[in-house]
């Protein structure tokens, strides 16, 4: 018998039967909730907690390591935050791990009350980013009855607020760890430089945000096309403020709201 004759061999056809059954068979992304039968009747698969069940086995022999030595972490997954060996924080992204917790590495340096080689983290790459949204909820519900998330709720990982948008209200956990002013931040040049390009050496180091908004950035740039001259030097942050409003065109000042330090005409 040919190789052709054996894989055609016997009768594979759907009777009448089975052929409607498969015509009325639901996607398989499609979900049909039951709710006028018992639930002892019912199987529900939460996808959450299964995969938190994993989770939970995959962090628990993962070291904690120094914030500072995950800032390169390349995918997508679930980490941990961790001050003094003690889980602070539970967090997810869709975006590659590094880029998130650079975030909150900027955040939590120069902090009173905080130091960020005290900070740890633990994380755990997924292969599916879709996973990382279906878990969140069930990872944060876990985590929350044992204690292990009390900056989840404090505003510790919220976005950085843009210019103009609300009352840029201070965070709970900004309250407890406000950001050290007096960090001290080193930035000139040893040629003049534009003051676009000194805003943004104080901006990269800077223990809150501050920045020109992107709305402003041209008409900043065009008011102040001459180079300044400021040798290199390391100031505290506040005075280094203080220095660029001397050095502002009329018309541009300095808005202090909260975290959020912006400079915009006025």
């Amino acid at each position: 018998m040919s190789e052709e004759e054996l894989l055609d061999d016997g009768d594979t056809s759907l009777d009448s039967a089975e052929e409607e059954e498969a015509r009325s068979r639901p996607p398989i992304d499609a979900v049909r909730p039951i709710r006028d039968i018992p639930n002892q009747y019912v199987f529900r698969f939460e996808v959450g907690p299964a995969i938190l069940a994993q989770l939970l086995e995959k962090l628990k022999k993962i070291p904690i390591k120094p914030l500072s030595k995950a800032l390169d972490a390349p995918y997508p997954g679930f980490y941990q935050i961790f001050l003094k060996d003690e889980p602070k924080y539970i967090g997810k992204s869709s975006r590659p791990l590094g880029d998130r917790l650079r975030e909150h590495f900027r955040k939590l340096s120069r902090r009173i009350g905080l130091e960020i080689s005290e900070v740890g983290c633990k994380y755990a790459f997924v292969e599916d980013p879709s996973l990382v949204d279906v878990a969140e909820g069930a990872l944060i519900s876990f985590f929350s009855q044992h204690g292990f998330t009390a900056w989840n709720q404090t505003g510790f990982g919220s976005k950085v607020t843009g210019h103009g948008r609300g009352n840029q209200k201070i965070s709970a956990w900004a309250l407890q760890f406000p950001p050290n002013l007096d960090s001290p931040l080193f930035a000139g040049s040893e040629r003049p430089l534009l003051l676009w390009n000194l805003v943004n050496q104080i901006r990269e180091q800077s223990p809150l945000t501050f920045s020109v908004p992107r709305s402003h950035a041209l008409r900043f740039k065009s008011a102040h096309p001459n180079p300044v001259s400021i040798s290199p030097r390391e100031l505290p942050f506040q005075e280094w403020v203080l220095l660029l409003e001397k050095l502002l065109k009329p018309g541009w000042k300095i808005s202090r709201k909260g975290e959020s330090w912006y400079i915009v005409e006025q």
